[in-house]
C-alpha cells in the first residue's frame, strides 16, 4: 500500500512492483511491474500517479461533480494531457466513472514512447476532480502484451481511496455540522428565545 503524504490519497499494487523515479510535473507514484521478456520483448508495464491543484471549482457543491467531470475533464482534457506522448490513438473515452471517491473520466489509448527505446505501448487511465485537486491514474504496457497486465492495472486503479476527511459516517458528504457553534434565534420575549 502506498499514500501520498499531501493529499492522503492511497492505492495498493502488487509487491513484486517497484517504485521508480517520476518522469513528469506533478507525478508523484511511478510503479513498475516485473520486467520479465515476453515473447522475447520487456513488456513495459506499469502504472503512474500524477495529483495537480486545481481550484477552479471551489463555489460548486459536491452535488455537481458529475457535471464538472463531464465539462472540464472529458474528451478537451484528454486531448491536452496527451500532448506528452507520440501517435496517440484514443480507442475509447467515457464519462461519469469512478476513481476513489471522485466522478471520472476513463480513456483507452495507444502511443509511441521514447524513453530509452521505441515502443508502442497501450494504456488506461482515469482522472477524477475531488476536493481541488485533479487525480490522475495511468497505466500501460508494450501493445502485444497489454491484454496479460489489463486486470492487474484495474485491480491498481480500484483501490485507489482519497480518505477524505469529511466523508464520515454520521454526517455524510456534509461539512461537519455537528461542530457548529449554538445559534441563538431570538423570540418574541427573552423567554421564547431559541437555541439550535
Amino acid at each position: 500500500m502506498w499514500r501520498d503524504v499531501g493529499s492522503k490519497m492511497s492505492l495498493t499494487y502488487d509487491d513484486r512492483w517497484e517504485a521508480v523515479s517520476n518522469q513528469n510535473p506533478g507525478d508523484v507514484l511511478t510503479i513498475r511491474a516485473p520486467n520479465t521478456a515476453a515473447h522475447g520483448l520487456y513488456n513495459f508495464a506499469g502504472c503512474k500517479v500524477n495529483i495537480e491543484n486545481d481550484g477552479r471549482f471551489k463555489i460548486y457543491p459536491r452535488r455537481n461533480a458529475g457535471a464538472i467531470q463531464r465539462t472540464a475533464f472529458s474528451r478537451d482534457y484528454w486531448e491536452r494531457y496527451f500532448g506528452l506522448y507520440n501517435d496517440v490513438v484514443v480507442h475509447e473515452g467515457t464519462d461519469n466513472n469512478g476513481l476513489g471517491e471522485g466522478f471520472a473520466s476513463m480513456a483507452s489509448f495507444s502511443f509511441e514512447d521514447y524513453k530509452g527505446v521505441k515502443v508502442k505501448k497501450r494504456g488506461l487511465a482515469f482522472a477524477s476532480h475531488y476536493r481541488n485537486r485533479v487525480y490522475l491514474v495511468e497505466c500501460s504496457a508494450e501493445e502485444s502484451v497489454y491484454h496479460e497486465w489489463h486486470n492487474a492495472f484495474l485491480n491498481v486503479i480500484k483501490s485507489v481511496d482519497f480518505h477524505d476527511g469529511t466523508n464520515f459516517a454520521i454526517t455524510g458528504y456534509y461539512r461537519d455540522f455537528l461542530q457548529d457553534k449554538t445559534l441563538k434565534v431570538r423570540g418574541p420575549s427573552v423567554f421564547e428565545d431559541g437555541y439550535y
